[in-house]
């Protein structure tokens, strides 16, 4: 088990509320066109704000009490694979209503099916293996979302005229892959892991600096008429 000092479990609830923060903000900015879906977002920000917590919690632990209570690093992707499935069916339907494409009634059913199925094939996969497979599943779910939700964040950055919040986002899930690499690395070093929280920092920030950026952005009455 890797072992992390006090201040580098502290230090990880930085990114945490940076990457909380660009979502919020997103949500922020498509809420004047679309309040419903902004409203849809916030929930699911909650969503992974709190998974995003827990697996900061679980560090905290470790380094104040050297107790591991994996429940709370499981979480993290428990509650982050459902929360950014429906924020970026949330930031598509907003896009489809801006191109005056109306969305089905059932459309929610996608992103409610996605997870669970997800959820369940992850329940089914760690009650019938012992290894952590389950959490493969649950990965691959995010990985898509994520992914998605950057597609569909960067194209309304564009069609606002927000190029600057685009390439953010762009290099947020570039920052995301950055960690996912670091990660495979298992290096258990306190030094690699100051490295890989750094990392993570500045990917977290790209994401809050983007949502702030666009939320400016749609404020002023030019995007306005932009989006009309």
């Amino acid at each position: 088990m890797v072992q992390y000092s006090l201040a580098l479990a502290l230090y990880d609830y930085i990114p945490i509320v940076l990457f909380v923060t660009g979502l919020w903000l997103t949500a922020k900015a498509v809420e004047p066109n679309a309040p419903s879906m902004a409203r849809l977002m916030r929930y699911a920000i909650v969503l992974v704000g709190l998974g995003g917590f827990c697996k900061a919690s679980w560090k905290l632990l470790i380094a104040a009490f050297d107790v591991n209570w994996m429940l709370l690093n499981d979480a993290l992707f428990v509650l982050m694979a459902p929360g950014f499935t429906f924020i970026a069916f949330a930031i598509w339907s907003v896009r489809r209503q801006l191109a005056n494409r109306p969305l089905p009634a059932t459309a929610w059913r996608c992103p409610a099916s996605a997870t669970a199925l997800g959820l369940g094939l992850a329940l089914l996969l760690a009650l019938m293996l012992s290894s952590n497979v389950w959490f493969f599943v649950l990965l691959l779910q995010l990985t898509v979302a994520n992914v998605l939700f950057t597609w569909h964040a960067m194209k309304f950055s564009l069609s606002v005229g927000s190029k600057a919040a685009a390439l953010l986002f762009v290099a947020n899930i570039i920052g995301v892959f950055v960690m996912s690499g670091l990660a495979r690395v298992g290096d258990p070093s306190e030094a690699f892991q100051w490295i890989a929280q750094i990392s993570n920092t500045v990917t977290q920030g790209s994401l809050a600096l983007a949502g702030w950026l666009l939320w400016q952005r749609v404020k002023q009455p030019a995007a306005v008429g932009a989006m009309a």
